[in-house]
């Protein structure tokens, strides 16, 4: 008979909302009223910094007396190969927060310095945000170290409330913040005390967390409680100095025990404490130095074990986890993310690769081992399944799909691939193939000959390198800001993060082919949105490279930009060049796969003439008379947003027949549309994007020059569409010109309002 709690998780399965209130660890044996609850579970997770292995008494230290993580480890669960995502700070805490490798998320080399420009990309739903959007308040108290500028800080990464260091206290971020007065103890921004004392830093911070606790005893919570300590400098209060047979460490570890116990008596006083889930974990092994006779080898920095297997312990009896139970199943930090999803009954949405397992069955009794995805036993059980699994011949004969998401991949300090783990096997691939068994032999000193197993886990290891060559994303990076009234230039650290396609044929007239150059950010996973870029110069002039630095900013912004040539009015008159951009959007659409596309998201964008076909080409899709003959006949030109730039929307207007017909100014509209307005009307009415609007016509939104004429303000085109119900706007740069992309201020600010409109529309399913 299958079980109570299979059943809630097939419902569950079959059902996924995003936010669902049901815990999934009900059984058939509690009683009506318990069965009734509706009361998500809380969620704390304490995470304490440099703790070795053995440095808890449930772990067999006996330097120190850890009384009450003795008790939480004899109540909950103790992992006996439990491996932190890297052994080093940063890199360990950014894989905790996604549930990917810390490579994965471009997090992966060393630690986050104070000068750093990077951090946790923006786009990556961190575990705070995803416990965030199903209604859960949210904290983070403790040490940060995931990136020190804006879009990096906790409060931009999904944490309603945030108290305690966003640095290290090391020799390096000392002397930075020296002639500053020291590192600053912040609460939401707010320098509470500078510099921090590391003697009260366990303390101050655990009085925070159960001031948060209390606030929100009637609410869900997920508290992330990062400690600075046990890392260095040390810090102890005047209570626990000399209190430990390990000097100032283990002084330091006797103390946090006593802190971590004052955390559960507030759930118990707060009757709390049957509906809080409590995981204890270290960041990475101790620090070089420490007690070098540990029965298992090495410390934080490296991939032995000592530096990267560290103690572990989940607690949560009231909601039915295991109690007492030493598990010795591999368990990595980022299988809490999708993991502690599945207890609070949230669905991870559709997206990026995450690379955490669910071990919910594991720590229910349900399952000795993680079950593979496709058993579908929990919530979020198939989130591996969304992990590349292309593995050529050579390889494919050796493992399995679920053998390869068991497998743990090790990266050292410096975010380099050194060593593989399946079942009880161990591979180091750097500098040499060296196997070793951990079960017979965890200090890792004696290696062993199996061809067989070496074999598979070097293809493990191939297979992965592959996988992150391909589906890696980007860190988030704050480049720095030119001045706005430079030049415009693209930053290098934006190049570099861009992957280019030149000289790509879309379409062909004869002997005539017309190119594009495609571009887009490296490491992005999946599909995404695509926007093409149509240059200008009166119709008459230029090529695909002068919108080449704007189809880079957009692409940088998460998006596959392409720049067009068409052909200019001097080789052929109107309508060759709507004819072009339509073309080029059908090339794309009909390659969305080859190029990694959304084919039902493209964008345009274009300035002046480019600004123009940017709006016809938004209002006219279908229409026999514009679509001409550039290829792929069968695949619609429709766009779905599109952001005109100093355009002309009305070539029936008595200022377009004005400028037409002077003798100058006008040559270009008249080799353009084949004489003046009056000479060509039908021709001028064809080309006016205001004559082809519909409902069918897509969002428009308008950027201008403060300077430029007032017909790029598109007032009665914005009118019509409004009144039609469709999203349009305006964005005036203040100050600027007609050609305002020239200019780096002026640039940055219609590439930002480009691609904030972008990112609403193109992934609008309401659109």
């Amino acid at each position: 008979m299958l079980s109570f709690r299979y059943v809630v998780m097939q419902l569950l399965r079959n059902n996924p909302p995003l936010f669902i209130l049901l815990p999934l660890f009900f059984t058939a044996s509690l009683t009506p009223a318990a069965q009734a609850q509706t009361t998500p579970p809380n969620v704390i997770f304490i995470l304490v910094d440099d703790q070795g292995y053995y440095d808890l008494g449930c772990y067999g230290a006996t330097e120190v007396q850890t009384p009450r993580i003795d008790k939480m480890a004899s109540e909950g669960i103790l992992f006996s190969d439990y491996y932190a995502a890297a052994p080093i700070c940063s890199a360990s805490r950014a894989g905790l927060l996604t549930g990917c490798y810390p490579r994965r998320v471009g997090n992966h080399i060393w630690v986050h310095r104070a000068d750093s420009d990077y951090g946790i990309h923006a786009d990556e739903l961190t575990m705070a945000e995803l416990f965030k959007q199903s209604g859960y308040q949210t904290a983070c108290i403790g040490k940060w170290h995931l990136g020190f500028k804006e879009p990096f800080l906790p409060h931009n990464q999904g944490f309603d409330h945030y108290y305690g260091l966003l640095h290290n206290l090391d020799p390096v971020e000392v002397v930075y913040f020296e002639e500053q007065g020291g590192v600053p103890l912040l609460r939401n921004g707010k320098e509470i005390k500078r510099p921090a004392d590391p003697a009260e830093l366990t303390r101050l911070y655990t009085d925070e967390a159960i001031n948060f606790i209390e606030k929100n005893k009637s609410k869900p919570f997920f508290l992330y409680l990062p400690h600075t300590m046990l890392h260095v400098p040390l810090g102890v209060s005047k209570e626990f100095q000399e209190t430990s047979e390990w000097g100032e460490y283990g002084d330091a570890i006797q103390e946090m025990d006593h802190h971590v116990g004052r955390i559960f008596d507030s759930l118990k006083d707060l009757k709390l404490d049957q509906n809080t889930i409590v995981v204890y974990a270290s960041d990475n092994g101790r620090r070089p130095g420490r007690n070098p006779q540990q029965p298992i080898r090495g410390n934080k920095l490296t991939t032995w074990e000592g530096g990267i297997r560290v103690p572990a312990i989940a607690w949560a009896p009231g909601l039915k986890l295991q109690s007492g139970v030493r598990l010795s199943t591999p368990v990595r930090a980022m299988d809490w993310y999708p993991t502690l999803a599945t207890l609070a009954g949230i669905k991870i949405p559709d997206g990026p690769v995450i690379d955490g397992r669910d071990i919910t069955p594991v720590l229910l009794g349900d399952s000795k081992v993680v079950p593979a995805p496709g058993s579908k036993l929990s919530l979020n059980a198939s989130i591996p399944l969304r992990r590349r699994w292309e593995p050529a011949g050579e390889w494919a004969s050796l493992m399995t799909r679920q053998e390869y998401n068991d497998a743990f991949f090790y990266h050292g300090s410096e975010g380099t691939l050194s060593a593989v783990r399946w079942e009880n096997w161990k591979l180091f691939i750097n500098p040499n193939l060296t196997l070793y068994n951990l079960e017979e032999d965890p200090g890792e000193t004696a290696p062993i000959r199996n061809g067989a197993i070496i074999r598979k886990l070097r293809g493990m290891t191939v297979l992965f390198q592959e996988e992150m060559r391909l589906d890696a994303r980007q860190a988030g990076l704050q480049t720095t800001v030119p001045e706005a009234d430079a030049w415009t230039t693209i930053a290098p650290e934006i190049e570099k993060a861009l992957m280019g396609q030149k000289n790509v044929t879309y379409a062909s007239y004869g002997d005539r082919t017309l190119e594009m150059d495609i571009y887009r950010p490296k490491g992005e996973w999946g599909t995404l949105p695509a926007v093409v870029c149509i240059h200008g110069g009166g119709w008459a002039k230029g090529d695909r490279t002068n919108h080449a630095k704007l189809a880079k900013a957009v692409a940088a912004n998460g998006f596959v930009t392409a720049t067009i040539s068409y052909r200019l009015s001097g080789e052929a008159a109107f309508p060759a060049q709507i004819n072009d951009c339509k073309a080029a959007v059908r090339y794309l659409r009909a390659n969305a796969k080859q190029y990694g596309l959304d084919p039902d998201n493209i964008g345009a964008i274009g300035l002046s003439a480019g600004g123009h076909l940017t709006a016809l080409l938004a209002t006219n899709a279908g229409s026999d008379e514009l679509e001409g003959d550039g290829g792929n006949p069968k695949v619609s030109s429709a766009i779905q947003a599109a952001v005109p730039m100093g355009a002309q929307t009305d070539f029936l207007s008595a200022r377009v027949r004005g400028v037409a017909e002077m003798e100058e100014r006008g040559a270009i509209w008249r080799q353009f549309l084949g004489g003046t307005q009056q000479e060509a009307r039908e021709t001028y009415r064809l080309a006016s994007p205001i004559e082809h609007l519909s409902e069918a016509t897509p969002p428009v939104w308008f950027i201008s020059g403060e300077k430029d004429d007032p017909s790029t303000h598109a007032e009665r085109f914005r009118s019509k569409l409004t009144s039609i119900d469709t999203k349009t706007g305006l964005t005036i740069i203040k100050g600027a010109p007609h050609g305002f992309l020239n200019i780096q201020g002026w640039f940055t600010q219609a590439v930002e309002t480009a691609t904030e409109f972008f990112k609403k529309e193109l992934s609008n399913p309401t659109r």
